[in-house]
C-alpha cells in the first residue's frame, strides 16, 4: 500500500469517529482534510477504505518492532517501550471506530484481526520466552498459553459488551492490560525490577 493511501486511511478513521461510515459528506471530508474525487482516485469501494485502515493499523504496529533492535534488552523494559510507543502511536484510537468497522465489515475484520493476533503472538511468546531465560519471568509457565490468553483479552478490547466505549478510552484498557500481565507473569526479581522500570515510561498509568 502506497504512502498516500496510509495518508487517507489515518484521516478516513478520523471521519468515521466523527461521523461514521455510511455518509461520506463532502463538507464533512473536508473537515477532515479529505474529498470526495480524492478517494474515488485513490479507493476503489468503501470494503477498500475499510482494508487500507486495517492494514494502517496493523503497519503501524509493527513498525515499532522494525525501528527498535530489542536485541540484548531485559524483556520487561521491551514490553513498556513497546506499550510506550503504541500508547504514542495509537492515542487518538476510537473503541467505537473498530466496533463500527467490525459490525459493518465483519469478514474485512475479522481477516484483519487474525494477522494482528498472528504478529503478536509469536511477539509475545518470544518475550516470554525471553524473560524466563533471564530469570525475570516465573519459569512453570507456558509461554505459548499465557501469548494465547493476551490475544484473547487484547480482542476482548473492541467487545462494546465489556469495555463499552463511551466510558473506557483503548489506552486505559491497554494500560491496565500491560500492567496485569507483567505482575501475573514475573519472578519476584522480576517484580522488583518491575517496580523500578516502569517509573520511567510515565505515559503508562499505573495503580
Amino acid at each position: 500500500m502506497t504512502e498516500k493511501r496510509y495518508t487517507l486511511a489515518d484521516k478516513l478513521r478520523s471521519y468515521i469517529a466523527r461521523y461514521g461510515i455510511n455518509d461520506l459528506n463532502e463538507i464533512h471530508l473536508k473537515k477532515v482534510g479529505l474529498s470526495i474525487d480524492e478517494l474515488k482516485e485513490n479507493f476503489s469501494d468503501r470494503q477498500d477504505m475499510v482494508q487500507a485502515i486495517l492494514e494502517y493499523e496493523r503497519k503501524c504496529f509493527e513498525e515499532i518492532f522494525n525501528e527498535y533492535n530489542f536485541e540484548g534488552w531485559n524483556a520487561i523494559d521491551i514490553l513498556l517501550m513497546v506499550s510506550n510507543e503504541i500508547n504514542n502511536r495509537f492515542f487518538n484510537v476510537t473503541p467505537s471506530v473498530t466496533i463500527t468497522l467490525a459490525e459493518f465489515f465483519p469478514d474485512i475484520f475479522q481477516n484483519h484481526l487474525q494477522k494482528r493476533s498472528d504478529f503478536i503472538f509469536e511477539k509475545m511468546k518470544i518475550n516470554i520466552e525471553k524473560g524466563m531465560q533471564q530469570g525475570i519471568y516465573k519459569r512453570d509457565v507456558s509461554s505459548e498459553m499465557l501469548a494465547r490468553m493476551f490475544i484473547a483479552k487484547l480482542n476482548d478490547i473492541h467487545n462494546p459488551q465489556i469495555y463499552p466505549p463511551e466510558e473506557f478510552t483503548f489506552s486505559t484498557i491497554f494500560n491496565n492490560l500491560i500492567d496485569n500481565l507483567i505482575k501475573n507473569i514475573t519472578s519476584e526479581e522480576g517484580r522488583n525490577y518491575y517496580k523500578q522500570r516502569k517509573q520511567l515510561y510515565s505515559i503508562l498509568n499505573f495503580r
